[in-house]
């Protein structure tokens, strides 16, 4: 019974993961939501609706298409595992309450900025500056577990924070650091998560960030210039912070 307990909603979200894989591409590459159904982009051929069953088809296609055997992005099996994962994971957090509704909007739109990072160095202010009133609305409506006011200072601490790393940065080293997307994700993110998320949310996914990054850097032979997606690394930092919210509250850390 417990297996279909966590089995049934895995799948479920999972499928979600997939719908998010379709929002991300669409609107990254700026192509209709209300189109046909989806294509290999390569050849064009529409995909049979049993290559698209979420992980399994890309598994037994071994992330090829079928017709024209060009690859298939690995961020579409991974976004599928992700939100599989992380959604069940606040699903057994919070049950069918108004909190989890908050926060499965928030996750989501985490998971298409992942996806539209990674893959286009780019997070469409509709996931990211769109959702920070949002935010506000959701703490005014106790839909998420801060106040309006904490709302309200999160949003502007997030973006102010990465705006001011980003001049020093640009001051000391004469070169870009971090683009106009990450600093509006972190306002979303303290949106909904706080000041004291943020500061957590920057601190973790910086950590992450450094040492992946860092360790891609060295594995590829890229210099140190190379541009790394950033906003993936606060959304797991802002993840990661929801999920030991309760634990660090329980220690008086937040």
């Amino acid at each position: 019974m417990i297996m279909f307990d966590l089995i049934f909603p895995f799948i479920f979200f999972m499928c979600w993961g997939s719908f998010l894989n379709v929002l991300a591409y669409r609107i990254t590459f700026d192509k209709s939501f209300f189109t046909k159904r989806s294509a290999c982009p390569a050849c064009e051929k529409i995909i049979y609706w049993y290559d698209n069953i979420p992980l399994l088809s890309w598994v037994l296609l071994r992330g090829k298409c079928r017709f024209c055997h060009a690859p298939i992005s690995w961020l579409y099996p991974f976004i599928e595992l992700m939100s599989g994962i992380i959604l069940t994971a606040l699903f057994f957090m919070y049950g069918l309450t108004p909190s989890f509704f908050g926060y499965f909007i928030f996750f989501s739109a985490l998971l298409v900025a992942t996806r539209t990072d990674f893959e286009a160095m780019v997070i469409p202010q509709f996931f990211s500056l769109w959702l920070v009133p949002v935010g506000f609305l959701f703490s005014y409506l106790d839909l998420i577990e801060i106040f309006p006011l904490e709302s309200l200072l999160g949003a502007a601490f997030g973006y102010g924070l990465l705006w001011l790393v980003a001049k020093v940065f640009k001051y000391a080293t004469k070169k870009e650091g971090l683009g106009e997307g990450d600093m509006e994700l972190l306002a979303m993110i303290g949106s909904f998560l706080g000041p004291i998320g943020v500061w957590f949310s920057l601190m973790i996914g910086s950590s992450v960030g450094l040492l992946l990054g860092g360790g891609y850097l060295l594995i590829a032979k890229k210099d140190r210039y190379t541009r790394i997606p950033f906003g993936p690394f606060l959304a797991l930092g802002a993840i990661i912070y929801l999920f030991l919210n309760p634990v660090l509250f329980m220690f008086n850390i937040s």
